[in-house]
């Protein structure tokens, strides 16, 4: 696969009015991975009836796989702020995974989709990757820009059986300036890793993204988990902000912070360098605790809303959901975040 060049903002470079091009060699992900979901429709990604033998069907084009894809994610798009049991539905039908596990968050919370979720505004997508074989499952991996935000987003959309449309099951915003490592060469793929097995990384995908979540911990680990860079924009947000709410609160109260990863949606697959990148969902819980020299705290008007109530006087929760996109070396070096985001989504108070 040729790598794109990229920009300070880590996006393919165009020239002004230059729409942004898909790759035109694009390498194989002969896929192996295989995790929980529901099938849907063809016709929701506008795709014909697959055959019923894997071995008879033909791989996408290029031109195929950016059709599907523009299809998939307007798909989601259009149903991403639909309310209740009907909009989860409708989610489910496009979306999987932790794509569908933040969608649903983020329609609950009301938030607006575009620039504030997963998914960017509407724009082009270009491919990098796609599956050559006939075998399945299939995948696609792609980018779309935000222009709003200068804001590129990867997606991971997948194809588990002959009968069932491509669907989203991954979809992260990258930070500025950071780069994905070259897929795969042409013509030798790059196949989905197993989160749990390290074959050949430093670390598994699972561990990975374990470990990063526990650097990301506050008050911070009196040891750093090794193997893991946090020195991200992603961490660096996370500080300024506890930073700020310990300030604030001086020593009325006081607060701690844990990441928890949640794997069991996650989606690995094979660099060109031996490497893997990781798509993956922590949570978050930030706990304020009410000192004894405080009676209780007022809360913000949209923690209060979370919470049930305006005023604490023991402790309050906040839970965050936080998608992340992780970068894993072969054999030796640290595993590095290249794109994160987070959604407040639930809280508790007494």
């Amino acid at each position: 696969m040729t790598r794109h060049p990229a920009s300070p903002q880590g996006r393919p470079v165009t020239r002004p009015g230059e729409r942004v091009r898909r790759a035109g060699a694009v390498g194989a992900l002969a896929l192996a991975l295989a995790t929980a979901g529901c099938g849907v429709p063809d016709t929701l990604a506008g795709l014909h009836p697959a055959p019923a033998e894997p071995a008879a069907a033909e791989p996408l084009d290029g031109d195929g796989a950016q059709a599907v894809t523009a299809r998939v994610l307007d798909a989601a798009r259009a149903v991403a702020t639909d309310t209740g049991k009907k909009g989860n539905r409708a989610r489910a039908e496009v979306m999987r995974g932790d794509a569908l596990t933040y969608a649903n968050a983020l329609a609950k919370a009301g938030a607006a989709s575009d620039g504030e979720g997963a998914l960017g505004t509407a724009s082009e997508p270009t491919v990098i990757a796609q599956s050559e074989g006939r075998d399945w499952p299939r995948a696609i991996l792609a980018t779309t820009l935000d222009d709003a935000t200068s804001t590129q987003y990867l997606h991971v959309l997948v194809s588990r059986k002959p009968t069932e449309a491509f669907v989203l099951e991954a979809s992260v915003p990258m930070f500025g300036g950071a780069a994905l490592p070259a897929v795969a060469t042409e013509g030798t793929g790059s196949p989905f890793v197993d989160p749990s097995a390290r074959d050949g990384l430093a670390m598994s995908p699972d561990k990975a993204l374990t470990g990063y979540a526990s650097a990301l911990r506050r008050p911070e680990p009196e040891k750093e988990p090794k193997g893991i860079s946090a020195e991200d924009p992603f961490h660096d947000a996370l500080t300024a902000s506890a930073d700020r709410q310990a300030k604030a609160l001086k020593k009325l109260a006081t607060l701690r912070q844990k990441h928890t990863a949640d794997p069991k949606d996650a989606v690995a697959f094979r660099l060109a360098d031996g490497g893997a990148v990781t798509f993956g969902l922590m949570t978050r819980t930030d706990t304020i605790t009410v000192g004894k020299k405080a009676k209780e705290l007022v809360l913000p008007t949209t923690y209060a809303k979370l919470v049930g109530s305006r005023k604490v006087t023991e402790s309050m929760s906040l839970t965050s959901l936080e998608p992340v996109i992780l970068v894993i070396p072969a054999d030796s070096g640290d595993v590095t975040a290249i794109g994160a985001t987070e959604l407040l989504v639930s809280g508790k108070g007494s």
